[in-house]
């Protein structure tokens, strides 16, 4: 089978790990595969370029922006693609463009995003020849927001990108303080590592703790100054864009997120993958990232004082931590193979073509 991923710009989010994650893992399984990116000078733009899969970039000319899409019909063609799978909003709209035109190949959308969607794209999720989406509540949403019922949907988890095959190796993690707590995303506005420092800044004072709020983005410079203001710069590291964040996710204790928009969040995947217990606020899909009561705590969206409850209590029990440590791999073990992904997609792609 010739398929190719279609993705707008190869920036270092979840998407696009998981773009190259999915080619690179159809190559590695002997289907012939391509991804077609529209615009160089991404950060992953390297890695894309020593995977096993054949890497295609749009030429944009002087014009370099996310949406311009030169020749992306005639390369589909020429590569005799049999299905193409758009990743993230732009490569989706693309695929909203000719979805109802008679074309050699299928189209298989994706929903990976707890943003609104546009039109273009809610066309493609609607007339597309197959669906995929990263959570069963993005299916639901877009069923309850936009009236949105593709017959061919299916829902495939993220796989944990990172390489966890060293964790029994590895020392256990030190039972001594501070307790290390982490997020690891894009400071992007719905994001809300805001909201992180001011729960932070409600445990009480006598708790030695340490965030790390790894990640590059917009808000990160009002990040920076707000812990300023609450007094907590000394509590608090901005490490910036980590390209493998696997050592900071084998010394930390606890991932926490407080997000307002999300699908499935790769973080999470990688924390309870990384054995890490969550508190998080229950929006979109983050509820399918661990088990509640388990693995980690799911937190009525907005309910700060439950929030800060949860933390304190992980926090002051390493019994517990330990408890939900072994209960939150057993849980990504079950639900975010890397292998089991692939073979999902492969399974998927031989029932459309």
């Amino acid at each position: 089978m010739r398929i190719a991923l279609i993705q707008d710009h190869l920036r270092n989010g979840g998407t696009e790990n998981q773009t190259l994650h999915i080619a690179n893992g159809l190559a590695k399984s002997g289907l012939e595969a391509h991804a077609i990116i529209f615009r160089q000078g991404g950060v992953l733009d390297e890695k894309a370029a020593s995977s096993d899969f054949t890497l295609h970039f749009l030429n944009q000319g002087l014009l370099k922006t996310d949406w311009f899409a030169p020749g992306l019909d005639s390369l589909l063609k020429s590569l005799k693609a049999e299905a193409i799978i758009p990743m993230g909003r732009m490569a989706n709209c693309h695929a909203g463009l000719f979805s109802n035109q008679k074309r050699p190949y299928k189209v298989i959308a994706t929903l990976r995003t707890g943003k609104s969607i546009p039109f273009l794209q809610r066309r493609a999720l609607r007339l597309a020849d197959g669906l995929i989406a990263n959570s069963h509540d993005a299916i639901e949403r877009i069923k309850r927001t936009y009236g949105i019922e593709n017959p061919k949907s299916s829902v495939i988890y993220n796989g944990c990108i990172r390489d966890t095959t060293s964790l029994q190796s590895v020392a256990p993690r030190s039972i001594g303080k501070p307790v290390r707590l982490i997020n690891a995303s894009m400071f992007r506005p719905e994001k809300k590592q805001i909201r992180l420092l001011r729960i932070c800044s409600q445990l009480p004072a006598q708790i030695d703790w340490h965030l790390t709020l790894a990640g590059d983005g917009p808000q990160r410079d009002s990040c920076i100054q707000e812990a300023d203001r609450l007094g907590l710069r000394n509590r608090i590291e901005f490490p910036g864009l980590l390209p493998n964040p696997t050592d900071l996710y084998q010394s930390s204790h606890i991932a926490i997120h407080a997000s307002s928009k999300e699908s499935l969040p790769n973080f999470l995947v990688e924390a309870q993958s990384f054995g890490l217990p969550v508190v998080a606020y229950n929006v979109d899909g983050v509820g399918e990232t661990f088990e509640n009561g388990k693995s980690g705590f799911l937190i009525d969206h907005g309910k700060e004082s439950q929030f800060v409850e949860k933390l304190q209590l992980l926090i002051e029990s390493e019994d517990l931590r330990q408890l939900m440590s072994q209960a939150a791999r057993e849980y990504a073990h079950r639900h975010f193979s890397p292998k089991a992904q692939i073979s999902a997609y492969i399974d998927l792609l031989k029932q459309l073509i």
